[in-house]
């Protein structure tokens, strides 16, 4: 037997059925109003009959004002009781053949493209400059700003294991929002968020230990980060 055919037992007690797992990757085919629709669950239903051990999905945001791309997925407290149907449905064929599928969370901090926030929120403001890319001049966030993300995080968890989802994925890569909190060339904050590795990692912690409090210790927290940052 390969190793790749092996259960994968986790701390949570819960138990992948192998080693394969589907990364994420963003599908850009929300509908108009960042809801999922049928697309994804055919999309799903597909790789879930492929013997895969775990799904991540691509990134589902958490602020319409800070998203990595217009046709993302985005779970808002003002809006996500019309999503849940069609949440329920992507979570049933995403988990068939007992394969896990977990909700990648995330924000796009600096990176949210010009086109959607001239102005996003971001540990400081140190500016992305790509050729033939438009980003806006990121804003500095207050404690408020860096509350209410954390609690925004805490909510689209609930909101995945509500509707079932069998873990979730906290985007902290890429150069999005939690990776810019830990870069020390991007957060140049000299509070509490920033400056010692401990700092850098606070927000990280405060999320976790959230999701946490709300959700026990049996459903899989998984933190996605870059090789160096």
């Amino acid at each position: 037997m390969s190793i790749l055919e092996n259960e994968l037992h986790l701390s949570s007690g819960k138990v992948i059925k192998n080693r394969i797992c589907k990364a994420a990757m963003t599908e850009r085919i929300a509908s108009a109003d960042n809801f999922c629709n049928e697309r994804h669950i055919r999309l799903y239903e597909k790789w879930a009959s492929g013997n895969i051990g775990l799904l991540l999905t691509g990134n589902v945001q958490i602020d319409r004002q800070h998203m990595e791309g217009p046709a993302n997925i985005c779970i808002e407290e003002s809006t996500y009781k019309s999503q849940l149907p069609y949440l329920k449905k992507w979570a049933r064929a995403g988990t068939k053949e007992n394969t896990h599928l977990w909700m990648q969370i995330s924000h796009a901090g600096r990176q949210t493209p010009g086109e959607i926030n001239s102005a996003p929120l971001a540990p400081s403001s140190v500016q992305l400059k790509i050729p033939g890319r438009k980003f806006g001049n990121p804003r500095s966030m207050s404690q408020h700003d860096i509350d209410s993300v954390i609690k925004k995080f805490i909510f689209v968890a609930k909101v995945a294991r509500e509707t079932g989802f069998t873990g979730i994925q906290i985007h902290s890569a890429h150069g999005y929002l939690l990776s810019e909190f830990l870069s020390p060339d991007l957060n140049l904050r000299t509070d509490e968020w920033g400056g010692t590795i401990e700092n850098r990692t606070r927000i990280h912690v405060e999320i976790i230990k959230g999701i946490r409090k709300e959700l026990g210790d049996d459903f899989p927290i998984s933190l996605k980060l870059n090789s160096a940052d």
